[in-house]
């Protein structure tokens, strides 16, 4: 096949587990499948009930967790029969109101639940604001889920559903939960249909409000508009799911080439740009960003309006766009840079008419100049209309800034009087002109501390001050040479200029001066986790450096334990709530609590310490301020201080296993070393002293009885404490790597006859067979090594079977491997010690059961000869018969002889 239009493999694999309900990484996830429709009434909670009553008759484990019936016979009787989760009292304000149970949804881990309203919003109190964040931890939790969904409930068709019925939904599902379902299933039903049920009472709304909603919302041209957005959105999504097998098949993802990128701002128009932005990028499947500028004018602000920033960005993400937040003096300049920099094709802007006195003055608006200086992009523009204000706030002006405090003002108003008392005293000694001089030092001083504001006012009240005290006559707003009206007007424009400039650039030089803030905070705090050693000592320094910063209270865990500041149950914020939160993080690993969709009510801001995917801790911020906001700026930067301590984490417990491999390594290659020592000290003597045994024995008829008994014991002592010598050089050759293996061709049915023999003396009255599974290769091993292994299996299996029990050797080929099982009908393994069995020195009996008479070296020994020939060994219990134990099985591979 062409390399062009070869299929991606890794990518077609990810369609293939996505569809299986399992992501890339190997975690299942569980699969959601929406009813999706244009309106109430279509059918999709009967839709729903029908399939899943379907599911349960055919065994599936199903549970409703949400099912709103509203009384309606043919939906009541689908219930019936099917298990039902019971909703959760939550108190709010005196009112109980009953809720979705999550916490008894995950403990019970049904097949499939079904949850009905996907975008409703939950009670106060509950842990996620929205129905579909619930759902989302189901399907994270491996739980497949059912649910039913509106079109006029998507948030990219939020203002478009508005302008075509005169309703705002307040209710939304974010695009992405939506893209995300593995299944759509579009519930249609005709506008005519719709209007006949709800005539028959069959659609929820109101009680006494049918024909109210008949006339209003359930007009059938609205129906009619609700059914096409519905038509056309699934289409997309199905559009959208065929580009991405395209794309698996090596075809372009984007075939348009697009990037798309808005402009966002505080005014309520930027939420009307947002969505339809997102619009424009499903009809093209083009990625998009949103961008806000952070210029001096974000100092301007008033809260109501930096509120509604952030609640736009938010907005850009819940979307799926990316949002860019960026710093700049000159808007246009940066806008177009940034665009051209990251390759965007398209943008997409507001459009405001201009103030008169704006226009008077020539000014051009930044659209003007997007569209004069940006060639090479395409630049689409929106108007702003009444129909922008879904949601009527109090408009962004600059009122709040110009007016300042009135603290401000009165210093405005000091440093004037201060100017003019410095000047009075060289009225009748120099020019008046000369003075002006004093008055814009005042001017620049005042904007340089205050805003422009209070600059202002200085320029003006420095004409009147000039004009009362040094121009004659004095003490009166009247003046004698007609030249000084062009002087006052000169001096008022230069100081309005001065003030102006001067008012921006202290906003630059405070802009400058908080993100060096930033920076020196950042590296600073980098700089003190490379200087120490141990997780404890780092939390120290994490909360010592963080605290003041932050002006909050700092706290670390690493897992169940705080390893840092202050005892979370001392504090103001105290409760099950915040614990909770905390408990959420480290199981979930999700930013949690204060200003996000997790317990928003909690106090503080929980956010996972995590590393290469792997969690070491939590981060807790919480103010000292009750009303401090968090911004997405400041979220920003938690994350990158939670993820330099995760790093520095990482690094404290790579140190930690470095050290106690190097300590572990260390006693290894000591206990090596005594092993072989030893065992070559005992081996000398040890023989001598079997061999004189031996001869003693040879005379046993010239020995009294008693004394050919103490011998017999003595021998046998030496010979398992010589076997136990033999053993320990072996593991010392095997560990140090000083084992060498004369590799040779052989039978592997001779080098178990020859084993069998060698334990013949031990095994009693047990019963040892042997079976050849078809015709066997010859195997390229050391014989006698491997028949060291099959003697220490053997030898095993004797001691854990009871003395009338059978043996079975089995031989049989597998692929270029030869397989050897010996099993045994013993008491079996116990749970859990199938792979530390082959640890060195540990026994397979419990501590009460042991005699003393194995070493737990044997096994030991048949893992590294085994491994050392390139093979496999591992232990595992025999299927019980009858609930009982039927013994345990070892198993090795040797390699077939080339």
């Amino acid at each position: 096949m062409p390399e062009i239009t070869r299929p991606d493999p890794d990518k077609l694999l990810a369609l293939i587990r996505t569809d299986e309900g399992e992501p890339a990484s190997g975690k299942r996830r569980g699969r959601l499948k929406i009813f999706f429709g244009a309106s109430a009434g279509v059918g999709k909670t009967f839709a729903m009930l029908t399939e899943a009553r379907r599911l349960h008759n055919e065994g599936r484990n199903v549970i409703i967790g949400v099912a709103e019936h509203h009384g309606r016979a043919e939906t009541l009787a689908l219930i019936d029969g099917l298990p039902t989760l019971p909703l959760r009292e939550i108190d709010h304000r005196g009112v109980r109101v009953h809720e979705f149970d999550l916490d008894a949804a995950l403990t019970q881990h049904p097949d499939l639940i079904l949850v009905d309203e996907y975008a409703h919003t939950n009670a106060p109190g509950s842990r996620h604001p929205k129905r579909w964040q619930d759902i989302e931890e189901l399907l994270d939790h491996g739980i497949d889920v059912y649910t039913t969904l509106n079109v006029q409930h998507l948030e990219s068709l939020n203002d478009m559903v508005a302008r075509l019925t005169g309703v705002w939904v307040k209710e939304t599902v974010p695009d992405a939960a939506f893209d995300a379902a593995d299944e759509i299933a579009l519930i249609d039903l005709s506008p005519d249909e719709l209007l006949k049920r709800l005539h028959d009472g069959k659609v929820y709304v109101a009680e006494g409000a049918n024909h109210r909603a008949a006339e209003n919302f359930f007009k059938k041209s609205n129906l009619g508009r609700l059914r096409e957005l519905a038509l056309r959105r699934t289409t997309e999504r199905v559009d959208a799911q065929n580009d991405a097998l395209s794309a698996a098949q090596g075809h372009d993802e984007a075939p348009t080439g697009d990037k798309i990128l808005v402009l966002v701002g505080p005014d309520a128009l930027s939420s009307r740009l947002i969505r339809h932005t997102k619009r424009m990028a499903d009809r093209t499947r083009a990625p998009w960003s949103a961008l806000y500028l952070h210029t001096d004018r974000h100092e301007t602000l008033s809260p109501k309006a930096r509120l509604r920033v952030e609640h736009n960005l938010r907005l850009t993400e819940k979307l799926g766009g990316r949002v860019v937040r960026l710093n700049a003096a000159r808007a246009a300049t940066a806008i177009l840079s940034h665009a051209r920099q990251n390759g965007f094709t398209r943008l997409v802007l507001g459009h405001s008419h201009q103030p008169w006195w704006r226009r008077l003055l020539g000014a051009t608006s930044l659209s003007q100049k997007l569209i004069e200086r940006g060639a090479g992009l395409e630049i689409t523009t929106l108007n702003a209309d009444s129909e922008t204000a879904e949601n009527p706030r109090d408009d962004t002006s600059g009122w709040e800034v110009w007016a300042a405090r009135p603290r401000d003002h009165l210093m405005a108003t000091a440093i004037v009087a201060a100017c003019t008392a410095v000047g009075l005293p060289f009225r009748n000694l120099t020019d008046p002109d000369t003075l002006i001089m004093l008055y814009l030092i005042g001017v620049v001083i005042t904007a340089a501390r205050f805003s422009i504001g209070p600059a202002v006012l200085a320029s003006v009240m420095s004409v009147a001050a000039f004009n009362w005290f040094f121009i004659k006559p004095y003490y009166t707003f009247t003046f004698d040479d007609v030249s000084y009206a062009v002087t006052f007007v000169v001096m008022l424009i230069t100081s309005l200029i001065v003030g102006s400039l001067t008012a921006q650039l202290s906003r630059h030089a405070r802009l400058a001066r908080k993100g060096e803030a930033e920076t020196r905070l950042l590296y600073d705090l980098s700089r003190q986790l490379s200087a120490v050693r141990g997780v404890d000592t780092m939390a120290e320094v994490v909360v010592r450096h963080l605290q003041p910063a932050f002006d909050a209270h700092i706290r670390l865990w690493a897992g169940e334990r705080q390893i840092a500041g202050a005892p979370l149950i001392d504090a103001k914020e105290t409760g099950a709530k915040e614990i909770g939160v905390l408990h959420w993080v480290m199981q979930n690993h999700h930013i949690a609590g204060r200003h996000t969709d997790t317990l928003p009510s909690a106090s503080g801001l929980y956010l996972p310490v995590m590393a290469e995917n792997i969690p070491l801790g939590v981060l807790s911020i919480t103010p000292r301020a009750d009303d401090r906001q968090f911004t997405g700026a400041d979220l920003l930067v938690f994350e990158t201080v939670a993820s330099l301590i995760a790093g520095a984490f990482q690094r404290a417990r790579q140190a930690e296993l470095a050290e106690t491999s190097r300590v572990e390594s260390e006693n290894e290659r000591l206990r090596n070393v005594l092993l072989a020592s030893l065992s070559h000290d005992l081996k000398t003597p040890l023989t001598v002293m079997n061999g004189s045994v031996s001869s003693l024995l040879k005379m046993r008829k010239k020995l009294p009885r008693e004394a050919v008994e103490e011998l017999t014991s003595l021998w046998s002592h030496l010979t398992r404490l010589q076997k136990f010598v033999t053993n320990l050089l072996r593991m010392a050759a095997i560990t140090s790597g000083q084992m060498h293996l004369n590799l040779e061709p052989y039978l592997i049915q001779e080098i178990a006859g020859a084993a069998i023999a060698r334990v013949e003396p031990q095994k009693g009255a047990r019963q040892i067979r042997t079976t050849v599974s078809g015709q066997l290769p010859m195997v390229q091993i050391d014989g006698a090594l491997i028949e060291q292994v099959l003697i220490n299996l053997i030898e095993n299996a004797i001691a854990h079977t009871g003395d009338d029990g059978v043996i079975t050797i089995t031989l049989e080929t597998d692929a270029d491997r030869v397989r050897v099982r010996i099993s045994d009908d013993g008491e079996g393994l116990i749970p859990g010690d199938e792979a530390r069995i082959f640890d060195k020195f540990h026994s397979g009996k419990p501590a009460a059961d042991r005699d003393g008479s194995g070493t737990g070296l044997g096994l030991a020994i048949c893992k590294g000869i085994v491994e050392a020939h390139g093979g496999m060994i591992y232990a595992k219990n025999n299927p019980p018969k009858d609930d009982a134990p039927t013994g345990a099985s070892f198993i090795f591979t040797l390699p077939v002889a080339k």
